[in-house]
């Protein structure tokens, strides 16, 4: 059995069943749990105060999300097996949170932009996070604990600060 869902979401669309994405205001909301075998995610969400929340329990696991716009989120939890996660945000005020727990871990997160905030914690297994942003008054943070530990961070800009705690358990 493979699980596999593509999700685009414009400030005007709705995804009956799926998710809820349309509000006058432009605030999309999209929230998407997975659990078992061959998982995988694909989301686009452009405009004002998107939230993509998505969460794979079990087995291959795969998130790839992009968002343009400002003051929108990324949230993603992935526990068990071949967990990985590819995140770019485009814009202000932009938040990604990832969160990883056992096997293989994987996280890429890419923000363009000011005043934008990454957070990855990895917990047991594998580890990589590979970490990007540009622009000014930018912030992120990677937590790794247990097993591979691997954190490839990079800045441009000014006012940026970066905070990277790795350890065993």
């Amino acid at each position: 059995m493979k699980n596999r869902i593509v999700i685009a979401a414009a400030s005007i669309m709705a995804f009956t069943g799926l998710a809820t994405a349309a509000h006058a205001d432009g605030r999309n909301k999209v929230r998407v749990q997975q659990h078992g075998y061959q998982n995988e995610i694909a989301a686009r969400q452009d405009g004002y105060r998107g939230s993509l929340k998505l969460r794979q329990d079990g087995r291959w696991q795969s998130i790839r999300v992009t968002q343009d716009g400002a003051r929108n989120a990324i949230g993603v939890d992935q526990a068990g097996r071949y967990n990985e996660a590819v995140a770019d945000q485009y814009g202000r005020r932009n938040d990604i949170v990832v969160g990883q727990d056992g096997y293989n871990n994987y996280s890429d997160s890419v923000q363009t932009g000011h005043d934008n905030i990454v957070g990855v914690a990895q917990m047991g297994s594998n580890h990589t996070a590979y970490t990007t942003q540009s622009g000014g008054n930018n912030a992120l943070g990677v937590i790794q604990v247990g097993d591979g530990e691997y954190a490839d961070v990079r800045q441009s800009g000014h006012g940026n600060t970066t905070l990277v705690i790795q350890g065993s358990r």
